[in-house]
């Protein structure tokens, strides 16, 4: 019979990302810490008797593909819980907005903490000598009309609205902002955004960020940075400081430099307008893309529009959200439930992204990171994570690696990644996408905010 460390060995060598998965998620969804993180940022739902810890197991069994809902993870836990599977649903419904972000905020963190420990070669930042936020918005997709006031709407019914933030050095989502209306916008979620900015922070949004009073309240108020993509609409009124000058070329098209000015509120704020004028328009037909930053001239134009490009990164993420993770689920149609389910798998975002960064750091080439399939890596974990859990259960995974420091962890996370295979890993590259086809037109529906229906209920007696 084979001890636990022999058993362990044979895990890190055929599937040494499951492997890793479980080290962190070890170390950060224990009991105790979930329970106290509930304890510390619910409001007025009460923990009862299924513990916060026990929905945080389902669902990351939910967002890691382990099962395919949140039905299937209940029967795996019943035993453990000893509660219905409606008690489980009326626990996802009720979770606080508050308590869904803290998740990914405070775990984020610390998954931040263990990357600067990870040793080996790390891509260079976005803009050397500053910190970065990628943010952009997303509206969850519609749900089953399973709630009562749905069942007779032919809409699609919208469960809510994030907007995450990432750190694109580390490629973690550090941060989000979450809104139980469906029809939230970027723009009525302005003032949580701005509350987030530090001084010497750099921001990159698309044009929906771009409004006057976002940027004259990041320029002046936060003295932090931004670069947002020029809208017309949300600048209207600007006037140009002098000629545009031609910088030099860039991938896919000219770079060009203009001094603008505006004012806000009788505030005066004078950005700079990096143009680059595309070889190939896009998809949407433009053909150049306008930025909008306040940076100091010592960030060149080039690096401007370098750093706006980086803007896809989070475009990336919200792909591997929706097709590698399970992050919205279509039949949680409460929006509490859906935001959390949705934040669950952020986190399981970034445990896959601290993977990632490992193999690159083994194998001493930074780039190898962005060559390493998410797909790939989630399917790693997923095939093999019942075979493991059986062979190893928690009492004796917790024996071994319980204790782990953060260094020490990160450690382990590195010597894992060396025993894999990279060709199982590496992501396969297609060719150029060709033009899809035209449809017909027909006419797709209106939609309409969960939320907003839920806040008609009369009032329970």
């Amino acid at each position: 019979m084979m001890t636990v460390d022999e058993l362990l060995d044979r895990f890190k060598n055929e599937c040494p990302v499951a492997m890793g998965t479980r080290l962190m998620l070890n170390h950060l969804l224990s009991d105790e810490r979930m329970d106290t993180l509930f304890a510390t940022h619910a409001g007025s739902q009460r923990c009862g008797e299924l513990l916060f810890s026990s929905v945080a197991d389902i669902m990351a069994c939910v967002a890691l593909n382990i099962k395919p809902s949140v039905n299937a993870a209940y029967k795996k836990h019943k035993e453990k819980m000893k509660v219905s599977v409606t008690s489980v649903y009326n626990k996802l419904q009720g979770i606080e907005t508050q308590v869904s972000r803290v998740l990914v905020s405070e775990t984020a963190a610390e998954l931040s903490q263990l990357w600067d420990h990870l040793e080996g070669p790390k891509p260079p930042p976005v803009l050397s000598g500053y910190k970065t936020r990628i943010i952009d918005g997303n509206h969850l997709a519609g749900t089953e009309h399973r709630i009562k006031e749905l069942r007779t709407l032919g809409a699609a019914a919208l469960p809510g609205t994030t907007i995450p933030i990432l750190d694109p050095d580390k490629k973690l989502l550090v941060d989000v902002i979450l809104s139980r209306d469906g029809h939230a916008n970027e723009a009525t979620l302005h003032p949580e955004i701005l509350e987030l900015v530090e001084k010497g922070e750099v921001w990159i949004g698309d044009r929906h960020f771009a409004s006057q009073k976002m940027m004259t309240t990041i320029a002046l108020d936060k003295k932090a940075f931004f670069v947002f993509r020029h809208s017309k609409g949300l600048l209207p009124n600007w006037e140009s400081q002098g000629e545009r000058r031609r910088i030099g070329r860039c991938d896919g098209g000219t770079i060009y430099e203009q001094k603008i000015a505006f004012t806000y509120q009788g505030r005066a704020i004078c950005p700079r307008r990096v143009t680059i004028e595309l070889d190939t328009p896009t998809r949407k037909g433009d053909t150049a893309v306008h930025v909008l930053t306040n940076l100091p001239s010592r960030v060149s134009a080039k690096s401007v529009a370098n750093a706006y490009r980086k803007r896809w990164n989070i475009e990336t993420a919200f792909q591997h959200l929706a097709t590698t993770l399970n992050s919205e689920i279509n039949t949680l149609g409460y929006p509490q439930a859906a935001l959390f389910s949705f934040c669950m798998s952020m986190m399981m975002y970034n445990l896959i992204s601290v993977m990632k960064t490992s193999i690159g750091c083994a194998a001493g080439d930074a780039d190898l990171a962005d060559e390493v399939s998410s797909y790939y890596a989630a399917n790693d974990v997923s095939e093999s994570w019942k075979g493991f859990m059986t062979a190893v259960t928690e009492k004796e995974f917790d024996s071994v690696y319980g204790k782990l420091t953060l260094k020490q962890l990160a450690k382990e996370l590195v010597d894992v990644a060396r025993k894999l295979d990279f060709s199982q890993y590496r992501k396969s590259h297609r060719g150029p996408k060709k033009p899809p086809p035209k449809r017909k037109s027909g006419n797709r529906g209106n939609h309409e905010s969960t939320a907003r229906i839920l806040d008609q209920r009369a009032p329970k007696c």
